[in-house]
């Protein structure tokens, strides 16, 4: 729900403290406006945690044990393409010079 616009004209010739107050009012109903807004519910935990990445799988308990897999072969995949790619750019560097 939009919040409504308030506005406080000063004329210059007003009493300071009168502002202040004014001012102090205005703060305090934004202020009660926002603690009134609905809480963002928190999502229901869901158990276990999975976490599933490029080459292993960790898989976290409500009771704090941890398991953690290793996917070896895609390992072994991941670093042999990240060597290949390594060189590639190092014999391009060599090319340039």
């Amino acid at each position: 729900m939009p919040r409504k616009k308030k506005e406080l004209f000063v004329d210059g010739h007003g009493d300071v403290q009168e502002v202040i107050k004014e001012v102090s009012k205005l703060i305090a109903e934004e202020t009660l406006q926002a603690t009134d807004l609905p809480k963002k519910k928190k999502p229901k935990e869901v158990w276990p945690k999975v976490i599933i990445g490029s080459h292993s799988t960790r898989t976290e308990y409500e009771d704090g044990r941890v398991d953690f897999v290793t996917d070896w072969d895609a390992l072994q995949r991941d670093v042999r393409e990240a060597i290949s790619n390594y060189e590639a750019s190092q014999k391009k560097l060599k090319s340039k010079k």
